[in-house]
């Protein structure tokens, strides 16, 4: 039996409106499926990339006032990855990787390190700059001792050598184990290693090669940090994902990707408000040549067309959107933008029928990027995309790197502004906008606020029960399950008329508390 006699499946729905530009509004979604399970069943997990998997289907923008590093340790422990902007100098957006992948390690493959003859200074300094307070010290190479935070005080100890208060090798027998001793299969090798560190009672195992130099380690800290955090998003190695944005300067992007991929970069994002371009195509070009390892992002196109001529050139992943985010002019100052739900739609299936007529296994992911500001938004630009990525709704958050404002009715605010304002492009965002001059400049962005949402441990669990919800409500149990019915023409969708736009909405009422942060 059809769902509904009126409704269109999403061929057919976008053929009829062919020639006209949709959004999340102007869509509604029929319940194809009877619910027989509750919206916690629901799996989130998706892809980034063909090769990344991520266990929520979202991605912080690359954007100055959101994608810093504390913002991208928040967001990976919650399951998806952030994308570091470029508005910095190469070697500080170097070290934001580093920050994150140091963060949370299974192995610590290659730990920070002193000498016994160094100073407390010398650690207390480590410590201020990457949060790293367990600290091996070894001499030629080889482990003589291991120095904790609870083995000093920075002011009182600063100008004494470390070996006058480090923890000496005899008392750290229980705690080292050789590499040898482990198994070699990865997963086998950090649960043994794991066990071993539970049984010592300590909070580092320390472990050695046969000639007694330090290989790697893992903490305490980091099993805690799993147990809290289920969905986060780690490498092979165990450290969290992170992404990191290039811009379309092929010279530039040469020196700032070299500096990312050692700094233990995950993939990379080629950030351009108007993609499909021989710069962009260069640089492509370029890194999966170079760096053949290292999924990168294309984009951002908002055709059928710009999306294919990215796989042609070897994207990892087709990022869509253009001139929809709530604090983007591009629209009132350039072509070639269009609706996002429209673009969402036709780069999504563009790219699905590509891939499966070519061969391309796993196929290349879609990330939808701007214009949610809603739950529901989310979930519609889900029914194409792989992953929806979030400008907005994330930097009002704690961890968001922008300005904490006050208005007069005293509610807290947080700094936002467009990559393409007047104001991040003077800070290094102009290759974005293929700037040369600001003689003449006209800004494709603008400069404002939005409302805090609190931290990203409270805020985001909410924006994944709301899709959750709405992929419950449809009846299916996960994103490969949803999209495999969206283009086997089994989710019919309606256009919603403006009437039904103004029911779907908060009416008829004096005044009213809104229970969701959402600006």
């Amino acid at each position: 039996m059809s769902t509904d006699p009126f409704g269109l499946p999403a061929r057919e729905f976008f053929e009829r409106f062919r020639g006209e530009s949709l959004t999340f509004d102007d869509l509604c979604v029929l319940q194809p499926r009877t619910i027989d399970f509750g919206a916690q069943e629901v799996d989130l997990s998706s892809r980034i990339t063909r090769n990344i998997r991520i266990n929520t289907p979202l991605v912080s923008s690359p954007m100055e006032d959101i994608s810093e590093y504390e913002l991208a340790i928040a967001v990976a422990l919650q399951g998806f990855p952030a994308v570091i902007h470029y508005n910095m100098p190469v070697k500080e957006q170097a070290e934001q990787v580093r920050k994150v992948k140091r963060f949370e390690n299974g192995f610590v493959i290659d730990p920070i390190t002193l000498g016994p003859d160094a100073t407390i200074a010398k650690a207390v300094e480590i410590r201020s700059d990457t949060g790293i307070s367990t600290l091996p010290i070894t001499d030629g190479g080889r482990l003589v001792g291991l120095l904790t935070k609870n083995d000093y005080s920075g002011r009182k100890h600063a100008q004494m050598k470390i070996a006058e208060r480090m923890v000496p090798l005899e008392r750290l027998k229980h705690q080292i184990v050789r590499v040898d001793a482990l198994p070699e299969e990865d997963t086998a090798r950090l649960s043994r290693a794991n066990d071993l560190l539970l049984e010592s009672h300590a909070g580092v195992l320390l472990i050695v090669n046969g000639s007694g130099q330090i290989e790697s380690l893992v903490t305490r800290t980091d099993i805690e940090k799993n147990e809290a955090f289920p969905d986060s998003i780690k490498d092979r190695h165990k450290s969290l994902v992170v992404g990191a944005a290039v811009t379309t300067n092929p010279e530039q992007s040469r020196e700032r990707a070299a500096e990312l991929v050692a700094a233990g970069v995950d993939f990379l994002c080629i950030d351009s408000s108007h993609g499909n371009s021989a710069h962009e195509q260069a640089v492509l070009e370029y890194l999966k040549a170079e760096y053949p390892d290292i999924d990168v992002i294309y984009g951002n196109v908002a055709t059928a067309g710009g999306a294919i001529r990215g796989i042609e050139w070897g994207a990892d992943a087709i990022r869509v959107g253009k001139g929809v985010g709530s604090i983007c002019s591009t629209s009132q100052v350039s072509l070639g933008t269009r609706s996002q739900i429209t673009a969402t739609y036709s780069c999504a299936r563009a790219v699905r029928e590509y891939c499966r007529n070519k061969g391309i296994e796993p196929s290349v992911p879609v990330i939808s990027d701007g214009g949610y500001g809603t739950f529901g938004a989310i979930g519609k630009g889900l029914l194409f995309a792989d992953a929806v990525m979030l400008g907005s709704m994330l930097a009002g958050t704690d961890e968001a790197p922008s300005a904490v404002i006050y208005d007069r009715q005293g509610r807290k605010l947080k700094g936002y502004k467009g990559m393409g304002s007047l104001e991040a492009v003077l800070r290094g965002s102009s290759a974005r906008y293929d700037v040369e001059t600001f003689d003449d400049y006209v800004a494709e962005g603008v400069v404002g606020t939005v409302r805090s949402k609190g931290p990203v441990s409270r805020w985001v669990p909410q924006i994944k029960t709301g899709i959750r919800k709405c992929l419950q409500s449809l009846g299916y149990r996960s994103l490969e399950e949803l999209h495999e019915a969206v283009f086997s023409d089994a989710v019919l969708i309606e256009r919603m008329s403006e009437a039904g736009k103004k029911e779907a909405g908060i009416h008829d009422l004096v005044e009213y508390r809104r229970d969701l942060p959402l600006d």
